[in-house]
């Protein structure tokens, strides 16, 4: 099997994603000693050969889905943050468009349930 990404994307993505610790750019650039925007066109490159893996969380991001899992209010998570209400709505729709957070609120009983339930034996 032919190998997609070069060893370079795949030390980017493992230094900058989510799933791997999540440094910023600026430190992956250090420790791969190349510039921002070299690491930068690498992690370009390696979206258009493997969408899959991305996008890549901001630490600000990683931080709102522990705090959202926590089930802490959006006004302590933006105070614990230092952000507004308004920036940590941004952040809040962007994690839902990509699949990452969803909704809080529990499906509660309605009597028309009691017909969807189906017992096979």
């Amino acid at each position: 099997m032919k190998r997609k990404l070069t060893i370079n994307e795949e030390i980017a993505i493992r230094l900058c994603h989510h799933d791997h610790g999540g440094e910023s750019i600026e430190d992956a650039a250090t420790y791969m000693d190349r510039t921002v925007k070299a690491v930068q066109r690498l992690l370009c490159s390696a979206k258009k050969k493997a969408p899959q893996m991305f996008p890549i969380l901001w630490p600000q991001h990683r931080a709102i889905l522990s705090m959202y899992d926590q089930h802490i209010s959006c006004e302590a998570i933006a105070a614990g943050l230092g952000i507004g209400l308004k920036v940590l709505e941004k952040r809040v729709t962007f994690l839902r468009e990509h699949g990452f957070l969803w909704d809080r609120k529990p499906d509660q009983y309605r009597p028309s349930m009691d017909g969807d339930v189906k017992e096979r034996f």
